[in-house]
């Protein structure tokens, strides 16, 4: 099992070009292994525990293939800091190829694009509505 709360301090508090570091050595307590396979095991588990019900981030869509942000986040009361954590870690796998099984709605990629959102994105969130349209 993973635990978010010693890593939130330092990827939240990092320097952005310290976390861009060509290659990060990745060490599981208590474990030898390094390399490509460890690197991709950590940002899985994470991806994985970002997504964990109990920190109140994501909550999943209607669809059930995708998640969002959960409008209902600041009951957790560090959430901007775990969403921060999150973003960074998200993009910290995307500099280093990682591929994450974290998927979000066509909206959300569309704001965190600068995109403009349109009536058809709004299906995957709420379906119904969106058919009323």
């Amino acid at each position: 099992m993973v635990c978010l709360v010693a890593p939130v301090g330092f990827f939240s508090e990092a320097d952005v070009s310290r976390l861009k570091k060509k290659n990060i050595v990745i060490r599981f307590q208590g474990e030898q292994g390094i390399g490509a396979g460890v690197q991709r095991e950590f940002f899985d588990l994470l991806s994985k525990e970002i997504l964990n019900p109990d920190y109140a981030l994501f909550t999943p869509s209607p669809d059930g293939a995708t998640v969002q942000p959960n409008s209902n986040s600041y009951i957790n009361p560090d959430h901007l800091s775990y969403f921060r954590f999150a973003g960074r870690i998200i993009g910290m796998a995307l500099f280093h190829h990682q591929l994450l099984r974290v998927y979000f709605t066509r909206s959300f990629y569309k704001h965190i694009l600068g995109v403009l959102v349109n009536y058809q994105d709004v299906a995957s969130i709420d379906p119904e509505y969106a058919s009323n349209l």
